[in-house]
């Protein structure tokens, strides 16, 4: 197949995926929204069918009242005399009627429409000495009918449900016709049945015969009406003085789709969210002067229902689609290894051939580097071993020489002293043969030394040198420690680190003029610190850097091999200890200062203590 045919096949069946994707989305869109919608609806069906029948059981308390009081005696003797003890008693008659049935008053008119007696006579609001003839539900009850109405008040301004009864006068008889005297009406207020719609959070309401809202969830909704107000309604409103005086705008539009449109800018000029807000409406008609109850299902939530639906089956192809391309692309790496794997066998192939003309060059010249890596460590380890040699040696002389000079004296008993420490450096001498620790290996057994009792050793062998070099010495130990200041080690590695450290303070202080050297012992929690000071010149920056790196020395040939504090660097790691090197400041007289810091041995010390105890 050409090129061209390949790119025209993909081209078809790209286009072929995406009008297949979009009709499954368009699917998916009105599927959802239409199973979003008859839920919706049957739960408005629900909904409304107990809205309606708490609203009828709401209205059904009072219906009986009325026409109960009208024909109590006492009603009937306000009617016929001006008496107004008897108007006082009515008076709070029907109070307690009013607070005992909750309603929010009951009045009594005469036949002109004058209120006469009121259940709020004691507040400011009273009906009495109003006249209400104007209301349908005053000449219903003229007529002998019991009348109904909804409407604001004109006295209070609170809207309300009025029921009303006629009152006859005299006795009632069957089959004729009384004269009526008055009427007694009881106003009933829904505005705790309007709060509960609220709290539960839909859009209720209710719409009177004219279309015009009376009772809403939304209070901003009320007293609007649906669809169009003739002008012959508007007349009636006005003559009954229903509402009060209100504009009864339109509540919305309505729509195509038989939706209501609230808020915008719809045709009508409704009010409500600037935004809009479309609902669906699910109607039912009540038994009380052709009101009718409403539930308002918004449309958003049902639109967003399906746009999450489809976002989930966009996810899905998507989804799809990546996996596709995933595998497409992973069939295609897997191709390409293959390819690399070829071409680098074919590469490993040819290399092979050099690569075993080349081993034999390496071996060989692996054989001189390994040759002469064991002779630079010959060298490095006799070197070591040349250095350290050289220090108990320097003290076996210097205790022969004065030993030589008590003979001759006749001193015989400090020479004999003198001998047996010249045994001492003997068997240090063999013990450093015999160890070799600094080249062979690192570590060692560790056991409780005292590093003061070292230090007064030591101090001893190089005595002569401080007396030839006239240096002031200074030892500062801690106090309270006749027991010792003991560290985890072993003797011969501690007198090394001793001898080193002092031997490189002495050489730095040759040509002071008032050489002091100062020695610090203190112990911390854990360790022992351990403090060689010098007022020399001191160490230059450059020196710093490799103080402690094996044959680095600053002295002149012969005077040394600069393995001293590399030796002494050693043994400190070993010990698992630290060291380091510094100047000091010229406030404190200038100089070098070495800090020494050695695991303390506090078993070892208290079992120490405890045997010179028992001793």
């Amino acid at each position: 197949m050409s090129l061209v045919r390949r790119r025209r096949l993909r081209r078809l069946l790209v286009s072929g995926v995406g009008l297949a994707v979009a009709a499954m989305l368009w699917w998916v869109w009105h599927w959802q929204l239409d199973a979003a919608m008859r839920e919706a609806r049957r739960h408005a069906d629900a909904r409304l069918a107990l809205y309606t029948s708490s609203l009828d059981g709401a209205l059904a308390r009072f219906a009986y009242l009325p026409d109960l009081l009208a024909r109590q005696p006492l009603i009937q003797s306000a009617l016929g005399m001006d008496n107004p003890a008897v108007i006082r008693r009515v008076n709070r008659h029907l109070a307690r009627v009013a607070a005992d049935s909750e309603a929010e008053a009951i009045y009594l008119m005469n036949r002109r429409g004058l209120t006469v007696a009121a259940s709020n006579h004691a507040t400011p609001g009273s009906f009495i000495g109003h006249r209400y003839d104007y209301r349908p539900y005053f000449r219903a009850a003229l007529r002998g009918d019991q009348g109904e109405f909804f409407a604001v008040g004109s006295t209070t301004g609170r809207p309300g449900y009025f029921v009303s009864a006629p009152v006859i006068s005299g006795p009632r008889e069957a089959g004729d016709r009384q004269p009526v005297a008055g009427a007694l009406a009881v106003k009933v207020s829904l505005e705790s049945l309007q709060a509960d719609w609220r709290q539960a959070g839909e859009k209720v309401l209710v719409s009177d015969a004219n279309g015009v809202v009376i009772l809403s969830s939304r209070p901003d909704w009320r007293f609007r009406h649906f669809g169009r107000l003739d002008a012959s309604a508007r007349e009636a409103i006005r003559a009954q003085r229903q509402f009060n005086g209100a504009a009864l705008e339109p509540l919305g539009e309505r729509l195509a789709d038989g939706s209501l449109l609230i808020g915008g800018e719809p045709a009508g000029g409704a009010v409500g969210d600037p935004v809009g807000e479309r609902y669906f409406i699910t109607s039912s008609p009540l038994s009380t002067l052709g009101w009718r109850m409403h539930y308002l299902v918004p449309v958003r939530p049902l639109y967003a229902s399906a746009r999450d639906a489809v976002l989930v089956a966009a996810a899905g192809c998507l989804a799809l689609l990546l996996l596709g391309l995933w595998l497409r692309e992973r069939q295609q790496r897997l191709w390409l290894r293959e390819r690399e794997a070829r071409i680098m066998r074919e590469a490993n192939e040819r290399l092979e051939s050099r690569v075993a003309s080349r081993t034999r060059e390496l071996e060989s010249a692996q054989a001189e580097l390994v040759q002469a890596g064991k002779l630079a460590a010959l060298g490095t380890m006799a070197a070591g071993i040349a250095h350290e040699l050289n220090q108990p040696l320097a003290g076996i002389r210097t205790y022969a020489a004065s030993g030589a000079r008590l003979i001759e004296r006749g001193r015989e008993a400090t020479a004999a002293d003198n001998f047996r420490r010249i045994q001492a450096l003997s068997d240090r001498l063999a013990t450093l043969i015999r160890q070799l620790k600094l080249f062979a290996r690192k570590g060692g057994a560790r056991e409780p030394v005292d590093l003061a009792a070292r230090l007064d050793f030591v101090l001893e062998l190089l005595d002569d040198r401080l007396t030839r070099q006239g240096v002031r010495l200074t030892v500062e130990r801690p106090e309270g420690s006749g027991g010792g200041v003991w560290v985890a080690g072993d003797e011969v590695r501690v007198e090394q680190l001793l001898t080193n450290l002092l031997r490189n303070a002495l050489d730095a202080l040759r040509d002071v003029a008032s050489p002091q050297l100062t020695v610090t012992l203190a112990v911390d929690e854990a360790q022992v610190i351990l403090t060689v000071a010098d007022n020399g010149p001191g160490i230059e920056a450059e020196v710093l850097e490799h103080l402690f790196d094996p044959f680095y020395t600053t002295k002149a040939v012969g005077d040394g091999l600069g393995l001293g504090l590399f030796i002494a660097f050693g043994i400190v790691q070993d010990l698992a200890g630290r060291i380091r090197a510094e100047n000091r400041p010229a406030g404190e007289g200038g100089g070098a200062r070495f800090h020494v810091e050695l695991p303390c041995a506090r078993q070892a010390t208290q079992r120490h203590s405890n045997e010179e105890a028992q001793t």
